[in-house]
């Protein structure tokens, strides 16, 4: 073991760390150059320890000099550590040898924190579930406890645009382990610098790839598990974790592919808050997996866009490992659980105490489903999205506007490549779309939440996949990708005419709709490759057995006048600026501008704890030839629930 002085710390290289089983796994640590004792933060990873996940942590140099010992390691079978590399299913015991490990090196205080994002957060929640005392606090990153629901199958369908090409990362990496493979490692490299089109996404989906068969077998076992099973249950770390009291920082990026993961934590976790110790924080920044900067999508977010996400994480871990004495007497992190997210349109974070990116009974902006003389096949078609005044609980009782249909072949798939926010307005275009188009806003709407469409639909050639696609219609003709989402359909069209029900329940996401913009839908089927593209014709678990002949078409049609599509409006019209001002600052006292929380007094009635114009609801009345709030309230917010 060899130790260096190094940007204000001492580095010691390769420092062994013997698993129960008698495994070797290999670490660095950066200390302190000064005496002392301090608290441990410990990053478990497979990519090699050199890297520390620097591609969005700050070095451990960073976290030295903020007080702290920091321990990166290579997991079991990956970079210099010993064993066999089997993703998630050491991690559990490894994580809790790992952690108890590092509370005991020299000049440690006893207690350990983990930090990291992506493999280095699922590591965190393996360790976690295993219960190691010296486990103090956790802040995973951009990861899924559930990975089946956060990682694998969000939103019920296979992530190809994730999974292929970190399935090559994968068996790059083992073939440069296990020696003498440049001309493999050279090939992956290749594979996954060409752009989808080109070369990554005609390969089969199953990985019956000959490089990822042999160097990265794991890759079909994720695919042929299709259903939520035995595999993915020994796989799920949030049955356990949710029964801990073990401060979470979770920390997420609106353009990630593992946003649901995350969000889903939140709402798992939200729940199980006991005392200081159960402490719970989500940050969701405009952030891709890789990078957390400003620009994602070309879309400049401000200069604010980093969120301090650094110092945030620094400020998490001082507070719950130092010593007792050593606290704040008062801290924010042992207030109550708080969400920070950056809304989009408006370039400014936000918060809010304990709110679910999933709340369902928040107020919703609803709009229905209409048509004209032309089709609504693509952009120019006649397609609108109509303010609705109610939801229409049942269409077979209200009876048929009209309708209109497009036809999904599994050949030609419509494409969604990433989750940032690119322009559409080419792939729009397309007549394999359904397109509806709401009226420019005449002034500002902010939404916040998941967005979820109530469509009636018929279906020949199905089982299907039907994908809903938002996005934000500027008045330069831009079509700025917001969010996404898919349900199967199965029901096949029969002599008797009746319409089925599908609900597509879309990525939560946070806006601001300025004045002029609109906002778009897509209705079609499929998003590939963010989703594995449904053959049609064949069940879900059989999917994973689809060759190129066994690609079908199927042709749905749409009924509108009935079909719905709901927003939960956080603010219900954005105040205008520099009014209020001191009634802002109560509100954010108070629990917060624009919180779905309802104040303990006004609970029963259903009143809201801050109106429009970002005033409390028990210091102010909102009249109806005075404030704003009243008069849009009925022409915005219509019904609070989706039927």
């Amino acid at each position: 073991m060899k130790s260096v002085r190094f940007g204000g710390a001492v580095k010691e290289s390769k420092r062994p760390c013997i698993m129960r089983d008698g495994t070797t796994l290999y670490a660095d640590i950066y200390r302190p150059e000064a005496d002392g004792r301090y608290p441990v933060l410990l990053m478990r990873q497979p990519y090699g320890r050199t890297l520390a996940s620097t591609v969005t942590q700050a070095h451990p140099v960073w976290y030295v000099r903020q007080g702290f010992i920091v321990v990166i390691q290579d997991v079991r079978g990956r970079g210099d550590s010993e064993g066999n590399f089997n993703p998630f299913v050491h991690e559990d015991d490894d994580g809790y040898d790992a952690v108890e490990w590092a509370a005991g090196l020299p000049c440690s205080n006893g207690r350990v924190g983990m930090y990291g994002f992506s493999y280095q957060g699922f590591t965190q929640w393996a360790a976690a579930s295993a219960r190691p005392p010296s486990l103090k606090a956790i802040a995973p990153g951009m990861c899924g406890a559930d990975l089946y629901n956060g990682m694998f199958y969000p939103q019920g369908r296979f992530a190809v645009f994730e999974h292929v090409p970190w399935g090559f990362q994968l068996a790059r990496d083992s073939a440069r382990r296990a020696g003498g493979q440049a001309e493999v490692e050279a090939e992956t490299t290749r594979i996954r610098r060409r752009t989808p089109d080109e070369e990554l996404y005609p390969l089969p989906q199953d990985g019956s790839h000959p490089i990822m068969s042999s160097y990265f077998p794991y890759y079909e076992e994720w695919y042929t598990h299709s259903s939520y099973d035995a595999y993915w249950e020994s796989r799920n770390w949030m049955n356990a974790c949710k029964e801990l009291a073990i401060p979470t920082f979770l920390i997420g990026g609106w353009y990630d592919v593992f946003l649901m993961g995350t969000l889903l934590d939140y709402d798992a976790l939200r729940e199980r808050r006991s005392g200081e110790d159960g402490a719970l924080k989500l940050t969701i920044g405009p952030w891709d997996h890789i990078p957390w900067g400003r620009y994602a999508g070309g879309r400049d977010h401000g200069s604010e866009a980093d969120g301090g996400i650094h110092e945030q994480q620094a400020s998490w871990f001082r507070h719950w490992l130092l010593d007792s004495a050593e606290r704040q007497v008062e801290s924010p992190f042992s207030a109550a659980a708080e969400v920070t997210y950056f809304e989009r349109g408006s370039a400014v974070w936000r918060s809010s105490s304990a709110l679910s990116p999933f709340t369902d009974g928040a107020r919703k902006l609803l709009f229905e489903l209409r048509g004209g003389e032309k089709p609504a096949n693509g952009a120019l078609g006649s397609g609108r999205l109509e303010e609705a005044i109610e939801s229409k609980a049942d269409s077979r009782e209200n009876g048929m506007a009209g309708c209109d249909a497009f036809v999904y072949d599994a050949r030609m798939p419509m494409s969604v490549d990433n989750y940032q926010p690119i322009d559409r307005r080419m792939q729009q275009d397309r007549n394999e779309i359904l397109v509806y188009t709401s009226r420019p806003a005449s002034r500002k709407i902010r939404i916040f939440g998941q967005v979820v469409a109530n469509l009636q639909y018929q279906l020949i050639g199905g089982p299907t996949d039907l994908v809903a696609i938002l996005s934000l219609l500027r008045p330069d003709g831009s079509a700025e990708f917001l969010t996404v989402g898919r349900t199967e359909i199965s029901e096949e069209a029969g002599e008797s005419g009746e319409w089925c029900q599908a609900i597509v329940k879309l990525r939560p996401l946070a806006f601001e709709l300025a004045e002029g913009e609109a906002i778009r839908l897509e209705l079609t089927g499929s998003a590939y490759p963010l989703f594995a593209l449904h053959p049609n014709g064949c069940s879900p678990g059989e999917m994973h057995k689809a060759e190129a002949d066994d690609l079908q078409i199927a042709t749905v049609a749409i009924g509108y006048g009935l079909g719905v599509l709901g927003c939960s409006c956080r603010w219900l019209i954005a105040k205008e600026e520099n009014k209020h001002d001191s009634n802002r600052k109560r509100a954010q006292r108070l629990g917060g501008i624009g919180s779905f929380g309802r104040s303990a007094e006004n609970s029963a009635a259903g009143t809201y704890r801050v109106n429009c114009c970002g005033a409390p609801v028990r210091h102010h009345r909102c009249e109806p030839n005075g404030c704003h709030c009243r008069r849009y309230a009925e022409r915005f917010l219509l019904a609070r629930r989706l039927a």
